[in-house]
């Protein structure tokens, strides 16, 4: 869980205990005006979130272009490749 979702859950736990009525729609507002008692732990998320896992299609695309392709086709966007097999 991020640190962004554990603020507003804190958030709507306190409000909660305030006003029964109270939804997590507001706590995400509500922690969006306070966002800065979160403390410097935003933007280290945003840094670790960089370094994430490549996506299927990232890794289909890094395979057809590193030992060529099996059906000859340029690696690229489909309207490409549509473009290149058209010809």
């Amino acid at each position: 869980m991020t640190a962004w979702n554990d603020f507003v859950k804190k958030i709507y736990h306190e409000g909660h205990k305030k006003d029964k009525n109270y939804s997590f729609k507001q706590a995400l507002q509500d922690g969006s005006k306070r966002k800065g008692e979160m403390g410097s732990s935003a933007s280290s998320s945003k840094m670790s979130k960089s370094k994430g896992k490549k996506s299927k299609k990232m890794k289909k695309m890094s395979k057809m272009t590193k030992g060529g392709n099996k059906c000859g086709m340029k690696a690229g966007t489909r309207r490409r490749r549509r473009k290149t097999l058209n010809i």
